[in-house]
């Protein structure tokens, strides 16, 4: 036989599970306990005829072969259970004991045990009565709280929506769970309201109240339910002493205080939310103390507003005018800014007042004219619900914070407090994202690893937040290796890097305009953290937290400081915009991701995070794609159509900026990849009409990546400079020169380019069966190497690819045994002589004419003669 138990005071969670048990398992007999809560045992009473349940008095479990516990980890003892009878322990809390062999265990976060059991129930197609369904969504609604507990999950929901689907009556379980007090019920209501003492911890008001009563009360949770409905606590302790006890009911709305961990060191139980003891050590008095210690003690830290605000903020000097300031504050873009008066926060200046004077012709009028007035302020160390309670009260959406002397140093927006819900409140998504340093040593390598463990440390000893942002921080989620590492500093980035350096060793350049820096790494880094300098890269960036504004479409940033969140939102894609948090040490490894870069990584799509960023800055078209095409992502529709309907403003910007972005894709692994989806998507026709690959553009890169020895000596071939040759060669020579003008590039790299189309729009002059030598180097003499590569690469003629090799192997270096030291020492004037004759002589030599010193000579005098060179030096 087979038995399915539960806790001793069971509630509906409790007996719906075992009831869901048996419906899994029909063999095994759900077993009662002695005690049941009063309002489970009323429905059990009226009820029973339709329930399979037998009492515990009447298990006969001396045969029994397995046992099934359901919502507990402590169940009711058996009589004659053999001690090592086959368990299973199904439950929604973790593992809290130590497991025998003869026991297993099955958990999962969930609102009620009852959900995990209802879903298999679901999945095999069980069939339910209406009495059944309702018993089962009473175990769900009542450990949910109706549903709305912290606690509950979306499965809840799904699985309470099945039952009421299967005529669960709504109607019973509003009468079990709510039912009225009776008359001793509402004179303990009515004492425990008057007793009841508060106080605030850690930002949460906290309630117990305590009496005594002179005989047994039974169902004090329901006494304990309606006076935490009326008092509306974060947590309820009641305390009623009777003849022979204490009892304990506790309640909880929030994740950061566990009432179930409160009773159980009172020798009690329960979870999260919910809980009770019986106490028999302590007097009344003492066990109140008791509790307002241990509440003190267990209570998680609420989130302070220094966790949510932005440090720096934009202020309005009370006396401005509108039309003085508006420009400006529009371009930073956010809703509301502080107005201060000699230092003090006088009122806030919300963009949406700004808009309204200056549409009614009031841009002369001041911010103080405008302005809501006030002096509604925070403090760092205050709670998300004090937070509250000013936004509720003011109804300001950004409220400044000052500092205890009260000077304003941040702001916190109704925004940070959305975000801060979306994070604690997450229904269907993981904790927080973590970046641990053995993941970091995985991708990049101890070497690296250490150093940035080194800044780290130093970050945190000298108390300035550090963040890793950018590129790295996305391809460390990707596993994907990166050595462009960057830093941000919520603080003095330049300081932080020359004390680095002061420490460690190594170079440090600066650009305080944007308050950066860059550590050039050295051998006495590597000695300094005892590693092999080769190991690490080449130089680290760092940059103090700042927001930036475009004066005017595609124009670079001014830019200001800020803090982390509004560093992030000033770039490109959403995928990276994330940061791992460095220092402060308790919060290390911790991934910011505030525009849902996470979410775009696993859907592996290209997102922008905002609908002028394309406006702003078109570089980031050409950006968006190489991106797309290194990760192999793709681009999300909206942003597709912002790719768009920006492109025109990449024919207003600088064709250095585009070059240089250019550049950057042709260095990716398969460039021409990117380049034919920029190619199919406009852009490069936007940037130049001109600007048109040939068909075969895929095939050329390809096949210069292919060679693995070239025909003649390469040394330091720089692929993205003779990928352009290729692209250079494929457009028209009429064409070509305004476009590289277009693109700004220098002239000797412009003359290259030229010359690499020359080359290769007219490789037949190479094909000629009967040219000599001579003119070959008269044809190919005014190219660079990268151009003669490309033009061997693009022919098809095996002909002109031995000629073009011949020449820079062997005819280039051919030059006749005379030079114009012979020439004076034969007493000829320097002059066009000089070159009519020793070219001549060099074409004789390349065309076999003069295969002696002798025949030289011969032809030298000829020369001579021939051009009328007798005039003497």
């Amino acid at each position: 036989m087979e038995f399915i138990i539960t806790h001793e005071n069971a509630d509906f969670d409790a007996v719906a599970a075992a009831l869901a048990a048996h419906k899994l398992n029909p063999e095994a007999v759900p077993v009662l306990p002695e005690r049941l809560n009063q309002n489970v045992a009323r429905f059990v009473t009226l009820y029973q005829n339709g329930l399979p349940f037998i009492q515990q008095r009447d298990a006969r479990a001396g045969s029994a072969r397995k046992l099934i516990v359901v919502d507990t980890q402590r169940p009711i003892q058996l009589r004659g259970l053999p001690p090592d009878t086959p368990t299973h322990m199904i439950d929604h809390h973790p593992l809290a004991r130590e497991l025998q062999p003869h026991q297993t265990f099955m958990s999962e976060p969930v609102g009620a045990t009852t959900t995990l059991l209802v879903e298999q129930i679901r999945e095999q197609c069980i069939p339910l009565t209406p009495l059944e369904a309702t018993l089962l969504a009473l175990g769900i609604y009542e450990d949910t709280g109706s549903l709305v507990y912290g606690t509950t999950t979306p499965r809840d929901l799904r699985a309470a929506t099945w039952l009421l689907e299967q005529q669960a009556s709504l109607d019973t379980i509003r009468r079990f769970l709510f039912p009225p007090l009776n008359d001793t019920q509402q004179v303990l209501f009515d004492s425990l309201l008057k007793a009841a003492e508060s106080r605030s911890i850690e930002g949460y008001l906290i309630v117990t109240s305590a009496v005594s009563a002179e005989r047994y009360i039974t169902e004090i949770s329901s006494v304990a339910h309606r006076l935490r409905d009326t008092l509306d606590p974060a947590a309820l302790f009641v305390v009623v002493a009777m003849p022979g006890s204490i009892q304990l009911v506790c309640r909880s709305t929030i994740d950061a205080l566990d009432v179930g961990e409160i009773a159980r060191l009172f020798g009690g139980g329960g979870h999260h939310r919910a809980a009770a003891a019986t106490i028999h050590d302590y007097t009344l008095s003492e066990t109140v103390a008791l509790v307002w210690e241990k509440v003190e003690k267990h209570i998680q830290p609420t989130t302070r507003i220094a966790n949510l605000m932005s440090y720096g903020v934009h202020t309005i000097n009370a006396g401005q005018r509108i039309n003085d300031i508006i420009r400006q504050l529009r371009r930073i873009g956010h809703e509301g800014f502080p107005v201060v008066e000699s230092g003090q926060v006088v009122g806030l200046l919300t963009r949406r007042d700004m808009d309204r004077a200056v549409e009614h012709g009031l841009g002369n009028l001041t911010a103080r004219d405008i302005m809501t007035a006030g002096t509604v302020t925070l403090r760092p160390d205050d709670s998300v619900l004090t937070f509250e309670q000013r936004l509720v009260e003011s109804g300001w959406g950004q409220i400044p914070v000052v500092s205890d002397s009260g000077s304003l140093i941040g702001i916190v927006t109704r925004t940070d407090l959305i975000n801060h819900w979306a994070k604690t409140h997450p229904p269907a998504y993981p904790q927080d994202k973590i970046v641990s340093g053995s993941q970091i040593e995985s991708v990049l390598g101890r070497a690296i690893a250490t150093l940035i463990n080194a800044i780290a440390a130093h970050a945190q000893e000298t108390g300035v937040s550090l963040y890793l942002v950018g590129g790295i921080v996305r391809d460390l989620l990707l596993y994907r290796r990166n050595l462009d590492i960057d830093f941000v500093a919520e603080s003095d980035a330049i300081h932080l890097a020359e004390q680095l350096q002061s420490r460690l060793g190594g170079r440090i350049s600066c650009f305080r305009p944007f308050g950066t820096a860059r550590w050039k790494l050295d051998e006495q880094v590597g000695a300094a953290l005892q590693l092999d300098a080769r190991l690490l890269p080449d130089h680290i960036d760092f940059a103090t937290a700042r927001n930036e504004f475009y004066e005017h479409p595609t124009a670079l940033p001014t830019v200001y400081n800020s803090s982390i969140k509004l560093d992030l939102q000033r770039r490109d894609f959403t995928i990276n915009a994330m940061a791992v948090q460095l220092s402060p040490a308790v919060a290390s490894g911790r991934v910011l991701d505030y525009y849902s870069g996470l979410h775009d990584l696993q859907a592996r799509q290209i997102r922008v995070l905002h609908s002028l960023s394309f406006v702003d800055d078109p570089t980031r078209i050409l950006r968006a794609v190489r991106f797309q095409q290194r990760l192999d992502f793709t681009i999300e529709p909206r942003t597709a159509e912002l790719i768009a309907g920006a492109l025109p403003m990449l024919g207003r910007i600088t064709g250095e900026r585009i070059r240089n972005e250019l550049t950057l894709l042709l260095r990716e692994d398969r460039p021409e990849n990117g380049l034919l989806a920029l190619q199919e998507r406009g852009a490069l026709a936007a940037v130049h009409s001109a600007f048109v690959l040939s068909g075969d553009i895929g095939a050329s890169f390809r096949r210069a990546r292919a060679v693995q020895t070239w025909p003649w000596p390469v040394s330091n071939l720089d692929m993205a400079a003779l990928y352009w040759h290729i692209i250079a060669a494929g457009i028209p020579a009429a064409k070509l020169p305004a476009l590289l003008e277009r693109l700004l590039f220098g002239r000797a790299v412009a003359n290259s380019l030229l010359e690499a189309a020359r080359l290769a729009q007219q490789a037949d002059e190479l094909a000629q069966p009967d040219q000599r030598p001579s003119q070959i180097v008269a044809f190919l003499r005014p190219a660079s190497d990268l151009a003669c590569l490309a033009a061997w690469l693009l022919t098809e003629e095996n002909l002109v690819r031995q000629r073009i090799c011949r020449y820079n192997t062997e005819w280039r270096f051919v030059q006749p045994g005379i030079n114009g030291h012979h020439l004076q020492k034969m007493g000829l004037k320097p002059g066009p002589c000089y070159s009519l004759i020793l070219n001549r002589l060099r074409e004789a030599r390349l065309d076999g004419e003069t295969p002696t010193d002798a025949d030289e000579q011969r032809l030298l005098h000829r020369l001579i003669e021939d051009n009328n060179c007798h005039d003497r030096a």
